[in-house]
């Protein structure tokens, strides 16, 4: 029983630092949006939340990759 509690423990692991992983992909993606979109002075107020929503998802990304 110990056994499987460790493997579940690994799997898991392994899932969430996967999950952070992707996580991380897309909010660089979408920062490098939101980059672009600031670059365009008309375009800033919709470049500034996108900005602060990749720096969001940068950190619960973060979360997600931190081993226990």
């Amino acid at each position: 029983m110990k056994l499987l509690r460790g493997l579940g423990g690994v799997v898991l692991g392994i899932l969430t630092a996967l999950l952070g992983t992707v996580l991380g992909i897309l909010a660089a993606v979408l920062w490098l949006v939101g980059a672009l979109l600031c670059v365009t002075v008309i375009l800033i107020p919709l470049g500034i939340p996108v900005v602060r929503l990749a720096n969001r998802l940068f950190g619960i990304a973060r979360k997600l990759m931190h081993l226990p």
